[in-house]
């Protein structure tokens, strides 16, 4: 009988201390696709919370055929990162708690919790919240008892799936740099939940995550944006911008998951590039081995393009959606280019600072590159998204083909850039510094070749800066300068420009670990006008020219100035009206100096071949900026081709010959649009044939031809091409 009753008082007890263990005061409230689950949080509480949810009221009886929906860890009613901006170094500023609707107020605060669920069905739902509770060996367990009324709701909530909206936390807070601006702070609560409107931010129930306006209040009507994204250490608050520039409003992104084993303060961030499936974003450090199973899902990328789309749809009339660009700064860069080639049909232009273009570039010469085997981003980047070698799947489908990338295929940007060569691509300016070790230099060399082989266009510099310290010798480029571009806007990409610079080899075993020229450029000394592009059905138009650069120490760059002519490949992108000619169409493109004509080509338009409808003017002579520059003329110019036989129009005359003048030695450049039956010789003024350099067919294509004119006179002479009858003559002097 006391044994009995020993136990029956033991049970009694044990109840107890389990109700006084519970949460209190749950209740639900359904809200723009999502259902917020707000409790009174247990005193001195240090572990998580846990919610479930269930088509019935949850008891004791069911909860373990409930479903379990996520945690929240006991703090998170603190906005941890915004509070970490907003008080910066003055700890006696308030800390800010997260604010979980507007309208009427709901702010929490140190005595309440809040997990927020992603619906995703519609039909009504029942939510009971759980905590750790200290067990006897002194470790924390989850205390799954069940009070209906207390940490279980006792009335269903009608759940429907829908667009999710984020809420507004603090509006009009002055920027730090600039207190005549004002921040809106704003934060989403993202989860594990994928619907038709909302993607999964990340593999927990419940994340927030803060994102930062500062709008352009002086000018009405719709204006451009950019996104910004700040590399490690950082937070949406500290890292905007404190420039005003007419016409742009600035969206200040945020990467930092609650992670504090790295950084105890700034939190760790993912580097914009998401994390695997099974990884506890709360415990996970420097000990946890890489995962080797598993889906990478990118998280961030999923993020960044809902918020794109919602800043679209909130503000439709405030800003214009084909002006949205991105900036980025170290491994920001990542998430800039990231947006930039995984949805180039939404991003005007990138401006990014100490780049990262190739997460899976291993090797680097210099032995402090962070992202080498051993490397601190290189080891960090393992644990999060596995080893190159484990080369684990991610979520993102293939630009081309069918299926996913593997994670560390998407992220090598050569890859994307190469799937989407044909797209309509964002302008890309991209300045990087040889001596950094964050984001590291030999890389950049691979990415260099596919933006003149593919011909995406942009504006690429180096210097020998150290990532933010070292030798700044290229200046920063204007905010304001993205705001020129627009997706609804063609422009001309250039590419293998004669002007480019060496950036050298990837093998440089000895320090400085680098070669080639120390300060430099592709395709950086070109430049287009923005109000002489003219489109039209059958034809494109822009003005182009050269011209220097003034380096942060006030002299012009190239240092040895510019030559008279420049020759550089030119692509039309992002044409809006110039596009799907019938196949066949013969394109016709011109160089114009004022009224003369200079260089003309033709070429067969075929949008089903390897060029997929790219139209190149390659190798136009472009004159600087000073002298008027070049007008180039790309067009229709006939019907479909209708025989095999080469046609005159489409015979390529010479594109150079060097040196001119010459004491012996020349060099001719031919290209051929279509193969032909040539000759090439030289003439005197008098016109008798000198030489013959070449008589049978050229392939279509590129030629050089080398010849030695040292046994000449000295004079002028007269180099002509005949190419299936069309006859192209170039002067030349003898020295």
């Amino acid at each position: 009988m006391k044994k009995t009753l020993l136990i029956i008082l033991s049970v009694l007890f044990f109840k107890a201390v389990l109700s006084q263990t519970v949460v209190d005061s749950v209740n639900a409230q359904y809200r723009n696709g999502q259902t917020f689950i707000k409790w009174n949080v247990i005193p001195e509480d240090i572990g998580f919370y846990y919610t479930y949810s269930f088509d019935h009221p949850i008891t004791n009886s069911n909860i373990d055929s409930a479903k379990y929906v996520g945690r929240v860890p006991h703090d998170f009613s603190l906005n941890y990162f915004l509070t970490l901006g907003t008080q910066g170094m003055d700890t006696t500023k308030p800390e800010r708690y997260l604010v979980i609707n507007r309208d009427p107020l709901d702010s929490l605060d140190v005595n309440h919790c809040v997990f927020v669920a992603t619906c995703s069905k519609n039909k009504t739902v029942y939510y009971a919240v759980t905590s750790d509770s200290l067990g006897l060996d002194g470790t924390l367990v989850e205390n799954r008892y069940i009070i209906p009324g207390k940490n279980s709701t006792t009335t269903g909530v009608s759940e429907i799936v829908a667009q999710i909206e984020p809420v507004l936390q603090i509006d009009n807070l002055p920027v730090l740099i600039d207190s005549t601006l004002s921040y809106d702070a704003y934060t989403v609560f993202g989860g594990n939940v994928k619907t038709e409107y909302t993607p999964e931010m990340t593999n927990e129930g419940c994340l927030s995550f803060n994102f930062g306006i500062v709008p352009d209040e002086n000018l009405a009507g719709a204006n451009a944006a950019t996104f910004f994204f700040y590399g490690g250490g950082g937070n949406s608050y500290e890292n905007v911008s404190g420039l005003h520039i007419d016409g742009l409003w600035q969206i200040s992104m945020e990467d930092v998951i609650p992670n504090f084993n790295w950084d105890s303060i700034a939190g760790e961030n993912t580097k914009w590039l998401g994390y695997n499936e099974n990884i506890d974003i709360y415990s996970v450090n420097e000990d946890t081995p890489p995962p080797t199973t598993g889906v990478v899902k990118g998280y961030t990328i999923h993020r960044l393009a809902w918020t794109r789309n919602w800043l679209v749809r909130r503000f439709p009339e405030d800003i214009d959606s084909t002006r949205i660009s991105v900036f980025g700064t170290s491994n920001g860069t990542i998430g800039a280019l990231a947006l930039s080639y995984y949805y180039p049909e939404w991003i005007s232009a990138c401006d990014i600072v100490n780049t990262k273009v190739n997460a899976q570039y291993l090797n680097d010469d210099n032995p402090l590159c962070k992202w080498n085997e051993n490397g601190s981003s290189r080891e960090h980047a393992d644990i999060f998204l596995g080893t190159l070698e484990s080369n684990l799947p991610s979520d993102l489908p293939k630009i081309n083909g069918e299926g996913n990338y593997s994670m560390w295929e998407w992220a090598n940007f050569n890859n994307l850039l190469r799937d989407n060569k044909y797209r309509s691509l964002p302008f890309i300016y991209l300045t990087s510094g040889k001596e950094d070790i964050v984001t590291c230099w030999e890389e950049k060399i691979e990415y260099y070749n596919s933006i003149n082989a593919y011909r995406s266009g942009g504006r690429y510099a180096w210097d020998l800066r150290q990532h933010k310290i070292g030798h700044k010798s290229i200046k920063d480029n204007p905010f304001s300068t993205l705001a020129r571009f627009s997706t609804r806007t063609s422009y001309p990409a250039f590419s293998n420009c004669s002007m480019n610079q060496d950036p050298g080899d990837t093998h440089n075993p000895n320090p400085p670990y680098y070669d080639g020229d120390t300060v430099g450029s592709i395709n950086g000394v070109m430049e287009f006008v923005d109000s002489t592009i003219f489109e039209y059905s059958e034809g494109w138009q822009t003005l182009v020219h050269t011209n220097q650069w003034k380096l942060t120490d006030g002299t012009l760059w190239p240092l040895g100035g510019l030559p008279p002519y420049v020759r550089v490949d030119i692509t039309p992108r992002r044409l809006q009206e110039f596009i799907n000619l019938p196949s066949g169409s013969i394109i016709c493109m011109e160089n114009w100096e004022g009224s003369v004509l200079k260089q003309s080509r033709s070429m067969v338009y075929h949008p089903g071949s390897s060029e997929k409808g790219l139209i190149t003017f390659r190798k136009a002579r472009i004159r600087q900026e000073a002298e008027g520059g070049n007008l180039i003329k790309i067009y229709k110019c006939g019907g479909p081709q209708v025989t095999s036989s080469p046609l005159i129009s489409l015979k390529s005359a010479i594109d150079n010959v060097y040196p001119n003048p010459t004491s012996g030695n020349i060099t001719i450049e031919v290209s051929m649009v279509h193969h032909a039956n040539v000759i090439i010789f030289i003439e005197n003024l008098f016109g008798a044939r000198v030489m013959q350099l070449h008589q049978g067919l050229l392939a279509e294509g590129d030629h050089q031809v080398s010849v030695d004119m040292s046994d000449l006179l000295a004079g002028m002479y007269i180099i002509t091409v005949n190419a299936g009858g069309l006859r192209t003559s170039y002067k030349i002097i003898k020295e």
